[in-house]
């Protein structure tokens, strides 16, 4: 028996060797990056071909002969001369510093219009930085990985590192998870969203080489580009990217213009995974404290990874949020017993804020928790500092500092279209100088009432799942008044594992889930989610897509957008209204369910 567990203990020990590595390299990529130009051939009409290297002004390479451009970049502080020739209004030859180098197409990999264009050359590395900046972050890491699997092992849970516990797997055994993962595997038929394409994509980009922080710092600002096919933050595309890597095998025949079946089958499966791990944690958290029978076990899993909002977005639509949702819910879980927790709790929560700079806003409620049970638990208030500690430095070097620093990353972000729309909602207040910015309103409201309500006597375990309820009430009310993408609405996953428990019978639990699809509304009958758009697999035109078509021709097509995006507002209230009333439940009646 010690020596299975001794084989266990150093095959987790290696995994996170590796997984240190693998962050190390690739934030110590994203600090100190490889320099790259990119050419682009849109303006040739105007005798011209543009130049960008980010953080630094456009530059105008002109003829200098029979289908040659050249000129002058800055890389640095030096400065290189750069020549471009053409065949075909195609680049055939790049030198920079009379070195010839080669160029890749960035419309190899990646279907938007904006990049047909465009092309990308390696101008070096900074490798003695990077060497430096990887190996701090590959001691850090590991510390933090080592510290997290040592106190593992002396609370006894070796056997469910990605799971609060085993608890829920105990209760409803594993044929209802292999289901899970048949029925995603059936969903393959089921034409995906409009997201796939350029998230999947830009993952390609990166794996390839081309720097897409700075493909953004340089092309989305020159061009004005709206929509921009990568959103995330360093760590979400290090998270999705890394399986992503099972796929680079098969990139050498990828047609971007294709349907993507291998990006579909894999983001779909890890999704499922990323589910399974979120409403396994949350059934084992509430079977060991005794808030749900275990005879109710396998009913809340069905309804809850069966859930058709949460179903829909992740699976149907594939959207890439379930990773922080997934890594905040086990953090905050194992905040329950910080002493034996403290740096798994601080690895989950800080990886998974980390994702997405949106999760921003989750976490005054989340701080609000972890200061409750500080001042509660006097004697564990070291192990809370030193969680502290490993969070704050996680969410410092892995969101913020990209942020702060002058990284590709911070300039490719920092005037990001979608940012706006927290914005667009505003009433003047006094004046028409002054204005109220609801979205700002709304989420001030929905903290202060929940900090200023709670019940600050309450069990631990019950604090952490009002605040598990606070994160659905935060979302849906940013939601409802910013008019957000369907990805955020999978924080609410956790809330619908709770809200199914305290249904009464399975004619509740049914109407509570099926109902839930209203807040999609918006996506499931337009283009970009189409709910019939397998019909384009048989050559036909989906049902709703046809629909948009009709009511553009009329002139009605403000009308039809406003009212899908006025049902989904409707139902979010509402849902809003059902997280609310579960967050004000009594003590007592938790326990009595």
């Amino acid at each position: 028996m010690r020596e299975k567990m001794g084989k266990r203990g150093y095959l987790a020990y290696g995994i996170a060797v590796l997984l240190s590595l693998y962050l190390a390299a690739f934030f110590s990529r994203l600090y100190v990056p490889e320099r790259q130009l990119f050419l682009d051939t849109d303006s040739l009409k105007d005798q011209k071909v543009m130049a960008f290297v980010y953080d630094e002004a456009p530059v105008e390479l002109l003829p200098a002969g029979d289908e040659t451009y050249a000129g002058v970049i800055r890389s640095g502080e030096s400065e290189l001369q750069v020549s471009v020739r053409l065949r075909d209004s195609v680049p055939e030859r790049c030198t920079v510093a009379g070195e010839e180098k080669a160029f890749i197409p960035v419309s190899r990999y990646i279907t938007s219009e904006d990049y047909l264009g465009t092309y990308c050359v390696k101008l070096g590395a900074q490798t003695t930085k990077r060497l430096q900046a990887g190996v701090l972050l590959f001691v850090g890491l590991l510390a933090l990985f080592t510290f997290a699997l040592r106190e593992n092992r002396r609370a006894g849970r070796d056997k469910a590192l990605f799971t609060y516990s085993d608890a829920a797997v105990r209760a409803i055994g594993r044929k209802p998870i292999l289901l899970s993962f048949v029925v995603t595997a059936i969903s393959l038929v089921i034409f995906y969203g409009c997201d796939l394409k350029p998230l999947s994509e830009s993952i390609i980009l990166w794996q390839k080489g081309i720097d897409l922080f700075q493909l953004f710092a340089c092309i989305n600002p020159y061009k004005s580009v709206e929509l921009y096919s990568w959103q995330y933050e360093g760590m979400m595309l290090a998270g999705y990217g890394l399986p992503s890597y099972l796929l680079y095998p098969t990139l050498g025949g990828f047609q971007p213009g294709a349907y993507h079946w291998l990006q579909s089958f894999l983001y779909k499966m890890l999704n499922m995974l990323l589910m399974n791990g979120t409403v396994l944690s949350l059934i084992s958290f509430l079977l060991e404290r005794g808030f749900l029978k275990e005879e109710r076990a396998r009913e809340v899993y069905y309804f809850s990874v069966f859930n058709p909002l949460c179903f829909w977005i992740a699976i149907i639509f594939i959207q890439f949020d379930m990773l922080p949702v997934y890594c905040t819910l086990l953090g905050l879980l194992l905040l329950s017993d910080v002493r034996k927790n403290k740096w798994s709790a601080a690895l989950f929560l800080g990886f998974g804020v980390a994702c997405k700079v949106t999760y921003l806003m989750l976490l005054p409620s989340m701080a609000f928790l972890m200061l409750t049970l500080f001042v509660r638990d006097k004697k564990a208030r070291k192990d809370w500092l030193l969680f502290g500690l490993g969070f704050g430095c996680l969410l410092f070097v892995f969101l913020l500092l990209p942020r702060i620093l002058p990284t590709a990353l911070h300039l490719a972000y920092r005037d990001l279209p979608q940012t706006r729309r927290l914005w667009r909602l505003a009433f003047p207040l006094v004046s028409t100088e002054i204005r109220t910015y609801a979205a700002i309103v709304g989420l001030v409201i929905a903290f202060l009432w929940s900090v200023l309500h709670w019940d600050t006597k309450a069990a631990m375990p019950i604090q952490i799942l009002r605040t598990v309820l606070m994160l659905a009430v935060i979302m849906f009310t940013f939601s409802s008044l910013t008019l957000s993408t369907p990805s955020f609405y999978l924080v609410s996953l956790p809330a619908f594992v709770l809200l199914v428990r305290q249904s009464r019978n399975r004619y509740e639990c049914v109407l509570k889930s099926m109902l839930s699809l209203l807040v999609v509304t918006q996506f499931l009958l337009r283009p970009e989610g189409d709910i019939t758009a397998t019909l384009w697999f048989f050559g036909k035109t989906p049902v709703f897509t046809r629909v948009l078509q009709a009511v553009e021709a009329s002139g009605k097509a403000l009308w039809w957008k406003s009212f899908l995006y006025s049902v989904s507002y409707g139902a979010m209230l509402v849902y809003l209204k059902l997280f609310w009333d579960l967050v004000c439940k009594t003590a007592e009646s938790w326990q009595g369910e």
